[in-house]
């Protein structure tokens, strides 16, 4: 489905069939304008006028497929689209994180077409990772980070889920492609590139099976994947919800520790994380246990976070090389990989990676 498709006739038998307006009631028109910054799909504001008084929201947010052809493309490879809409149906409705209400999900066979019917929470203060987040609104992400995670850590039940475990064809696929995605990202940003940023990003290309290959020695559950201020919005409904959690079209099982280092690396900037960054991964540590994760102390948490903080860069650099280009999708990749690079090189985060490793006994490929 693409944002063209909306209409009062297909809106009015979704909210029909699905109860939100009783028989008596009717869409007559609706009123629609793009939001958001998303680089795979589109978020469009549905306002709706209807026939006579109901109770029945004034506005939703519809998703759908991308209308630029090369954004399509990729959120049919990655599985994307498929995956938010079976976030929605399966797993959201589990979870105590704070999500947007899915009135409707649908999605053709082809992994394509796809459209989401969700609450509108506006008014509401959308993330930006190109202005950051002051450290407080940070902590607020790691908080709700636990609400997603603790549910299903090391979760025996999402073993073989068709669609959420999916590290042995995702990752592998990443392996086979990060070195001539992290070529052309040198190639297209060189000039915007440190000399030893390009240098310590080629080194973590080449372990690039080896990353993949510690990641599995960190406890698996729902990961976000792509959990970072552009995917959060902040005193949503008017400042009634603190925090809402968005864009699920990259959940995974696999760390949840990622996540964490993702959002604390890309949401601060170098110096200001360097300051917070041990009582954010406590305030992180600490809802854990809140959660009744009982099992994972404070020092696995502090041996398995460096391996994570090079995700900025495999998602910026992946990003940049798979949906059609604009100029703030420039900007947030380079400073996404920036930023990366300048966490793992506080962690030392490529000898965690290579010592995890050896420690585990894996074969370097």
């Amino acid at each position: 489905m693409h944002a063209s498709d909306l209409c009062p006739e297909w809106l009015d038998r979704i909210l029909h069939e699905s109860g939100i307006i009783d028989p008596t009631v009717s869409v007559i028109s609706i009123g629609t304008e793009p939001i958001g910054t998303g680089q795979v799909a589109d978020s469009i504001q549905t306002r709706v006028c209807y026939s006579g008084d109901t109770a029945a929201p004034a506005s939703f947010v519809a998703k759908t497929s991308s209308a630029k052809e090369q954004s399509r493309a990729a959120g049919r490879s990655e599985l994307n689209y498929l995956r938010e809409v079976r976030f929605y149906q399966e797993i959201a409705p589990r979870l105590s994180v704070r999500v947007p209400r899915c009135h409707h999900a649908e999605i053709d066979s082809n992994n394509t077409e796809f459209v989401l019917l969700l609450e509108d929470l506006s008014p509401a203060r959308p993330g930006d990772q190109l202005r950051g987040c002051t450290v407080e609104e940070v902590g607020a992400a790691v908080e709700q980070a636990a609400h997603i995670h603790a549910p299903f850590w090391g979760s025996v039940e999402l073993k073989g889920n068709a669609w959420l475990d999916i590290s042995d064809t995702y990752w592998a696929r990443f392996i086979e492609m990060m070195p001539g995605w992290w070529s052309g990202f040198v190639e297209r940003y060189r000039d915007r590139l440190a000399p030893d940023d390009i240098e310590l990003g080629q080194a973590f290309t080449d372990h690039i099976a080896d990353y993949y290959a510690a990641l599995r020695t960190i406890p698996f559950t729902v990961q976000h994947g792509d959990f970072r201020p552009d995917n959060v919005l902040f005193d949503a409904l008017d400042g009634k919800v603190p925090l809402a959690v968005l864009d699920w079209q990259t959940v995974i099982f696999a760390p949840g520790t990622v996540d964490i280092a993702y959002f604390i690396g890309g949401a601060l900037s170098p110096a200001m994380r360097r300051e917070h960054e041990g009582a954010l991964l406590e305030r992180y540590h600490g809802e854990l246990v809140a959660q009744g994760i009982t099992d994972y102390s404070m020092t696995d948490l502090l041996r398995d976070y460096p391996i994570g903080t090079f995700q900025n860069l495999v998602i910026g650099v992946a990003a940049a090389m798979l949906v059609a280009r604009s100029d703030r999708g420039d900007d947030l990749f380079v400073s996404m990989v920036a930023n990366a690079l300048a966490h793992a090189r506080d962690h030392d985060g490529l000898a965690a990676i290579v010592d995890t490793v050896a420690r585990q006994g894996f074969a370097h490929a």
